[in-house]
């Protein structure tokens, strides 16, 4: 299977509307480049958002560890961007370089260790006063029940049951199971308030949140948050 297949081009109806319109309105809707930005999407799978980028900015740069993913990127997309699996390398050519950075369905995946490396990783390329966007699942409240009972009815993938939906209801924390290593496979269990702490924690200043698909409806019933950042000139602790 290819990473579009099992997203914005899954069979899947509910999957699809969830995703097929959000890389769209990513760029329309929360954090559209700059034609001087030098711009990284850092997790980029399959780069498909570099699709929606070209002739917008200067430089587009895509990172992901998985070289799987990456050969996933279409001929086009790829010629127009610079795509590396290299972190090391990355952080030694761009230094404090990218004033735009994009980081979508990648954190509600990691383990606190990861995560903490992770957002080094952006305070060391993010340019001072850039633009950092985080995606996230919602998997708390009402739509983390729903999801939960359309997982259950899905052979109770994602390690969904009734009990772990009513605990997603009321916010009641779920015990993760890492499938990889410092890797949660599944977004049950994932929170995103406590993710912004800690995003904040890190030295990254939410100045303004947006819920997809469908952004009028907030967090009441919505399938993804982005939190748009400001790296902070302060050194985090």
């Amino acid at each position: 299977m290819t990473y579009a297949s099992y997203t914005r081009d899954t069979k899947e109806p509910l999957k699809r509307i969830a995703h097929g319109r959000r890389f769209r309105q990513v760029v329309e809707l929360i954090a559209s480049p700059l034609s001087s930005d030098t711009v990284l999407d850092y997790g980029c799978g399959d780069a498909h958002l570099f699709s929606l980028l070209q002739n917008k900015a200067d430089r587009l740069v895509g990172y992901d560890p998985d070289p799987a993913l990456l050969a996933q990127a279409l001929n086009e997309v790829a010629s127009a961007s610079e795509l590396t699996t290299d972190i090391d390398a990355l952080k030694s050519r761009y230094m404090s370089k990218f004033s735009l950075i994009y980081c979508m369905e990648v954190c509600e995946h990691l383990t606190e260790a990861a995560l903490d490396q992770l957002l080094d990783n952006l305070r060391t390329l993010a340019a001072p006063h850039a633009r950092v966007v985080f995606g996230v699942p919602i998997e708390t409240g009402l739509p983390g029940f729903l999801k939960g009972m359309y997982r259950v009815t899905h052979d109770n993938r994602q390690f969904a049951s009734f009990g772990n939906s009513l605990k997603a209801l009321f916010n009641i924390p779920i015990e993760r199971r890492t499938t990889d290593v410092e890797w949660y496979g599944a977004h049950t269990g994932f929170r995103h308030r406590h993710f912004r702490q800690r995003i904040e924690a890190a030295g990254f200043k939410v100045r303004s949140t947006r819920c997809l698909p469908f952004p009028i409806l907030g967090q009441l019933l919505n399938n993804e948050v982005y939190y748009v950042t400001r790296k902070s000139t302060k050194t985090a602790p």
